[in-house]
């Protein structure tokens, strides 16, 4: 049976202690896509939360899908596909610089929150996630990085060929979708990082 003080050490449970050289160079990082961008205080359930454990009996139920996880985790590698396909025209310097320029964002907010990943507290619950590893899985939880760029660019092109939006948009389901089939990100996380895209777009608008 689990004690009242060890749920509430639970919620004292972080990713890691602080940003890498790496990461914190991408949070120092200037950008010139995104001006004065404001992004309100996001909110996830506490770790101890009822939310929470649900989330993770939901991950546990899913069958992890290894090449699914994969065949998304280059955001703008599938983008690049995806315009292949559809006989458009693709500038990858420009999608890359709308990744490079966002994870500015994206990791500033995952280390202000610093949520463990799925795997660190379904192991405080006995729960076998069984998740994929993948290098890309190497930060805090909260918002997930792939669902912000997945959409960003969806968006972004949505718009720029109107009449390809399903398309575009179906991908920026999969690859923010991925990382939960993945186990990597809770669905609290994806909702985040959709809206967290939501904000980029907006900006750029």
């Amino acid at each position: 049976m689990i004690k009242l003080k060890d749920l509430l050490e639970l919620n004292d449970m972080t990713y890691n202690d602080g940003p890498t050289e790496k990461h914190q160079s991408r949070i120092d990082r200037i950008v010139t896509l995104f001006k004065d961008l404001e992004i309100p205080t996001m909110v996830y359930p506490e770790n101890s939360s009822k939310e929470t454990l649900e989330e993770l009996k939901y991950l546990a139920s899913l069958e992890a899908n290894k090449d699914f996880a994969k065949e998304n985790d280059n955001v703008d590698g599938s983008f690049k596909d995806l315009h292949k396909d559809l006989g458009l025209q693709f500038d990858i310097s420009e999608a890359k610089l709308h990744l490079r320029e966002s994870s500015k964002f994206i990791v500033e907010l995952k280390y202000k929150y610093n949520r463990p990943r799925p795997y660190q507290l379904a192991e405080f619950y006995g729960i076998d996630l069984n998740g994929v590893d993948l290098d890309s899985m190497k930060t805090p939880s909260f918002p997930s990085g792939h669902a912000t760029q997945g959409y960003l660019l969806g968006m972004l092109y949505s718009e720029r060929y109107p009449k390809h939006k399903k398309e575009f948009m179906e991908l920026a389901e999969d690859i923010a979708h991925s990382r939960v089939i993945a186990k990597a990100h809770y669905m609290s996380d994806k909702k985040a990082g959709i809206d967290l895209a939501k904000k980029l777009f907006e900006n750029l608008k």
